[in-house]
């Protein structure tokens, strides 16, 4: 993997890393933090297609090409769809953190993972604004560094956002001692909102629920984060177990007494 230092950001790189997370079925920490890091710091795939599909003349727009307006619509129909792929990728990222079963370990993980990530978007955040990104009109982007900040700042949000939804205990324990990142977080929300127009309806759903659980916004009366039950299921399943084992381990240690029928 490319280090941050030496252009991740190139999207000729981002297009050739590929990572299959199924085969990941207990990785060491140096293995996932490469893998959680390609999610959240790689430049767009969307861009890098959209880019190639253009360079190799492909037909993405075919007769609309004579039309600006047009072809702008079909650079934004691209990019929702290599999005909405890209969330795929963020679900099996986010299961392989909930594998771990080591807690320090994994809100270390999580501190440097999300530390980045608040990098990124800063980062980002600052080509747009000097861009004068969003326009008025809200129309889809023609420069591409540009296209690739809107993705970066998307993609590392919904990240980040599946994260705190289904490990909320070990992200709020993060965030307290982190108060810097509130205002980076409150603009991140408030941009993917802006932009929701490029998000598919699960993205939305999840953004909302972030602003919830972190209180950025108040709580429906009925609010209810499910990943949070889901995780604290399978902890309690664990632990569960975990007790009854130790239970069977006493018992077999203690005196016993033999049983004689007479």
């Amino acid at each position: 993997m490319v280090s941050p230092e030496r252009g991740e950001h190139h999207p000729a790189i981002a297009a050739t890393r590929q990572v299959n997370f199924s085969t990941m079925h207990r990785p060491q920490t140096s293995q996932l933090l490469h893998v959680l890091f390609y999610v959240a710091v790689a430049a767009s795939m969307l861009t890098a297609f959209a880019t190639a599909q253009r360079e190799t003349g492909e037909p993405i727009a075919g007769e609309a090409r004579k039309n600006e307006e047009s072809k702008l619509k079909l650079d934004e129909e691209l990019f929702k769809k290599l999005f909405a792929q890209r969330r795929k990728d963020h679900t099996e990222a986010v299961q392989t953190l909930l594998k771990m079963d080591n807690y320090e370990r994994l809100y270390k993980m999580i501190t440097v993972l999300a530390a980045k990530i608040m990098e990124v978007i800063e980062s980002s955040k600052n080509v747009l604004e000097k861009a004068g990104f969003p326009p008025r009109n809200n129309s889809f982007p023609e420069d591409t560094n540009v296209k690739d900040a809107l993705s970066s700042i998307l993609e590392n949000s919904a990240l980040f956002g599946d994260i705190i939804l289904h490990l909320p205990d070990i992200c709020h324990r993060i965030l307290r001692t982190q108060p810097g990142w509130n205002s980076t977080i409150h603009w991140s929300l408030n941009f993917a909102n802006q932009m929701r127009h490029l998000l598919n309806k699960s993205t939305i759903t999840m953004f909302r629920l972030v602003e919830q659980e972190l209180n950025v916004t108040e709580r429906d009366p009925g609010y209810f984060n499910p990943y949070r039950s889901a995780a604290h299921a399978g902890q309690h399943e664990d632990t569960v177990k975990k007790k009854k084992s130790a239970k069977k381990e006493k018992r077999k240690k203690g005196p016993q007494i033999a049983k004689i029928e007479l």
